[in-house]
């Protein structure tokens, strides 16, 4: 797979959709348009070769794989939001001058 393909959105996204079942309420999660949560859909869908959300006797339903798929989502957003929360603080005593590339 080709990761410069995904989107970190797309996962956000994913994660909202397979919880509340619903196009217009990931929207308003989101605060983006019903028609952006519907193409970022299509890309999942394509993305991930399943349906993601199916139409069920109650409405959206997810697929299996996304049911198996969304604890894993879960763990990444939550690292990458911990990777970009934590910050080092600069101190330039400690501070070393990265080596020049060689001409």
């Amino acid at each position: 797979m080709d990761l410069s393909r995904i989107d970190l959105n797309l996962l956000v996204t994913f994660d909202i959709l397979v919880s509340e079942c619903s196009v217009s309420r990931t929207a308003e999660k989101l605060n983006v348009t019903q028609p952006a949560v519907s193409h970022a859909l299509k890309r999942l869908r394509g993305l991930l070769d399943d349906e993601v959300l199916a139409r069920g006797p109650r409405g959206l339903q997810p697929t299996a794989r996304a049911v198996s798929l969304q604890p894993l989502v879960k763990a990444v957003l939550a690292d990458v939001h911990s990777l970009l929360s934590t910050t080092a603080a600069f101190d330039p005593a400690t501070t070393r001058a990265a080596p020049s590339a060689s001409r």
